[in-house]
């Protein structure tokens, strides 16, 4: 994934609208993914958002051997 400025990222999370966020993952263990329907920016250097997944969902231990923290 190419890196973001923080300006791009700032311009990007100002238009965020809606509670649907298609969440995905790939890597090692595969691909993943599931529908959030929260997520909010944490900072923009570098770029952060948090989305929370439920430990018991199918998908958290492909995310979690993926390397996103879960």
């Amino acid at each position: 994934m190419a890196p973001v400025s923080s300006d791009a990222f700032r311009n990007a999370m100002s238009k965020v609208c809606g509670s649907v966020n298609p969440i995905t993952t790939v890597g090692a263990a595969g691909r993943g993914g599931f529908i959030a329907t929260a997520m909010c920016s944490v900072a923009d250097d570098p770029p952060k958002l948090l989305v929370c997944i439920n430990q018991k969902s199918r998908q958290s231990d492909t995310f979690i051997s993926n390397a996103c923290s879960v």
